[in-house]
């Protein structure tokens, strides 16, 4: 496990944010960040767990999602982001923790 970003949810868009239908969620690129931080902002819509939309999140690039999630409390199953990653999201001590897969 290795350390990818940190998410932070945003009070509003933000300049280069792309959007991800799926979730009805607007962010930016944590590459494209010095500090390797992404920023995301929520459509009002957005079926995203309450927790993932409005609490930071640390993530970490793995081998495989299903070994990292195994016996951990799941918020947010596998899904793609962009054709690039594929993430999942669990609970740890009341935060969100994500996990990036390399498609």
């Amino acid at each position: 496990m290795e350390f990818d970003h940190i998410g932070v949810p945003a009070a509003a868009k933000r300049d280069g944010m792309r959007f991800l239908e799926s979730k009805r969620l607007w962010l930016t690129s944590p590459g494209d960040h010095p500090y390797r931080v992404e920023w995301l902002w929520y459509e009002p819509d957005s079926a995203e767990a309450e927790l993932i939309r409005t609490v930071p999140h640390v993530a970490y690039r793995v081998n495989s999602l299903e070994e990292a999630m195994s016996g951990e409390k799941v918020i947010a199953e596998p899904f793609d982001v962009f054709g690039e990653v594929r993430v999942s999201f669990i609970e740890v001590d009341g935060a969100p923790v994500e996990f990036v897969q390399s498609l």
